[in-house]
């Protein structure tokens, strides 16, 4: 067993050692149950709609295609639509 007595550094050095643990095992906690429950969820989709993988491409698509006509298209919406302050 040892003897010696901890400073207050130390201490504070222990502390911070195992909230950072803590933390981390919360964060792998959730992730875990978020993938469990995003799988089941993606599984049911995919048993409803056949065409899931199809829809989600368009969907995707549409959404590039839009951003593209945004930025491209018009040419200085940076200093039209957005206003510093």
């Amino acid at each position: 067993m040892l003897n010696e007595t901890l400073s207050k550094s130390d201490l504070n050095k222990i502390k911070r050692l195992i909230r950072k643990e803590i933390n981390d095992f919360k964060k792998k906690e959730l992730e875990s149950k978020i993938r469990k429950f995003v799988k089941s969820e993606f599984k049911e989709i995919e048993d409803l709609d056949k065409n899931f993988e199809d829809k989600v491409e368009n969907i995707t698509k549409e959404i590039f295609q839009a951003f593209h006509d945004l930025l491209y298209k018009e040419r200085y919406i940076m200093k039209s639509k957005v206003k510093r302050k």
